[in-house]
């Protein structure tokens, strides 16, 4: 499962992680070095009680072991005392290195650290060994290493806190402008988009606002004039189809007034024209009431799907001409309060569109209630045939736009022999 994580929140758990990170190192560095320099002030110690105990005093014996200034000084290392040689495993074995070992666990303080030194001198070597209680160290030392591990640890708190205070100030001077960005971005509308934009403190925002503003701009100038043109196509179209509808409509009176009759060949030109003519209009009146911004609904009255599904059926069967294609419809009569002009130009391009493809095959029609169905299948793919007259279909695209805009249900899967097309129109009724 992918988590999705806010950028302020990766920011601040970036800052807080990388900042604790250093915090830590540096507070394990400080504490190092300070114990580090505690052992260097006993093996000082210790080096200096051998020396000064030597140069006023006779040399050591082989067996001798002598306490001196705190450190316990002998040349063997069987001499020293039982305690320092059970708790060392031996003898330190190079000369100036201190060694040493407690009886503490993780996160204890001790009770009693043991220290262990060689030192090689002009004829002799000496081993040295003390032992830090908490009764033999001085208040004085207690308390000088109390103060520098609070002194430490102070610190450390001190700038985890800063750490945090900056970390949170900064993420609110960036996340403040951003949000301001995010919430100006939304309010944009094509009424407020000509208007400056606001100022959001940093330079990089202020430019990322201009560039949205820029392209919002330039799509909005776009929509305008595809919406303008496709007014204007309309409306202009309006007047030629028009004068063809008239024209086809006079010379049927025309013709019905003089008792006269077309050919057979002239009579199909004069079919073809007028349904053309009839689907450019139905077009032209979709298409200009799409362009609408309003919500205004199309003009609806109660149709039977069943018989407006056989007159379109008939109107295109003249596409299956000369082709093998068996047509296969199944409808039961359903009366519904629809847009006749709506319907009339989606499930004519459908059809049309699965007489058109259709060369060898089947197309099967099925209606019930207010779902249908229209499927093709090709059964051979073999012919190199291309429809001699296309028509003016809507396109899958702008069927899928008409439909949703009607709150049709519209389905289209393709398949490797032809399409299967499920369109309801009236989902809410049919759940």
């Amino acid at each position: 499962m992918k988590v999705n994580i806010t950028l302020k929140r990766l920011i601040t758990v970036s800052f807080l992680a990388f900042g604790g990170t250093i915090v830590l190192g540096y507070s394990l560095l400080s504490a190092h070095l300070f114990f580090r320099g505690m052992d260097n002030i006993v093996t000082g110690g210790m080096e200096n009680a051998a020396l000064t105990y030597l140069a006023s005093n006779q040399p050591l014996a082989e067996d001798e072991l002598v306490n001196f200034r705190g450190s316990q000084l002998s040349r063997q290392w069987d001499a020293q005392p039982l305690e320092i040689r059970q708790v060392f495993n031996g003898p330190p074995l190079q000369s100036g290195t201190l060694v040493k070992q407690d009886d503490s666990h993780w996160l204890e303080r001790p009770d009693k650290v043991y220290f262990a030194l060689k030192v090689d001198l002009a004829d002799q070597s000496v081993y040295i060994s003390r032992v830090l209680s908490r009764e033999n160290v001085s208040s004085l030392m207690s308390r000088n290493m109390a103060d520098s591990m609070r002194l430490l640890l102070g610190v450390s708190a001190l700038i985890a806190v800063s750490l945090m205070l900056i970390t949170w100030g900064l993420m609110r001077s960036i996340s403040a402008p951003v949000g301001r960005l995010h919430s100006w971005t939304q309010s944009l509308t094509p009424e407020n988009l000509s208007q400056p934009a606001p100022d959001f403190m940093y330079p990089e925002l202020n430019e990322m606002a201009k560039l949205i503003q820029n392209s919002l701009s330039s799509v909005q100038r776009s929509l305008d004039r595809e919406h303008r043109f496709l007014r204007y196509t309309s409306h202009e179209l309006r007047t030629p189809i028009s004068v063809i509808r008239n024209n086809i409509e006079l010379q049927y009176k025309v013709l019905q007034q003089t008792a006269s009759t077309l050919n057979p060949m002239q009579q199909d030109i004069a079919d073809r024209i007028d349904r053309a003519s009839l689907t450019m209009q139905h077009l032209t009146e979709t298409l200009l009431w799409l362009s609408r911004e309003d919500n205004e609904k199309l003009p609806e009255s109660n149709v039977d799907i069943a018989q407006l599904l056989f007159e379109i059926t008939e109107e295109l069967r003249y596409l299956l001409r000369d082709k093998t294609v068996e047509l296969v419809m199944q409808t039961h009569p359903y009366t519904c309060a629809i847009s006749v002009v709506a319907a009339k130009i989606v499930l004519g391009n459908l059809i049309r569109n699965a007489f058109q493809h259709t060369w060898e095959g089947q197309v099967i029609i099925n209606q019930q209630g207010s779902r249908i169905s229209i499927i093709n299948r090709q059964y051979s793919n073999d012919m190199d045939v291309s429809p001699t007259e296309l028509g003016f279909g809507l396109g899958l695209q702008l069927t899928a736009q008409l439909t949703d805009k009607l709150g049709w249900s519209y389905q289209n899967i393709a398949n490797d022999n032809g399409h299967d097309v499920i369109i309801d129109l009236q989902p809410e009724q049919s759940d």
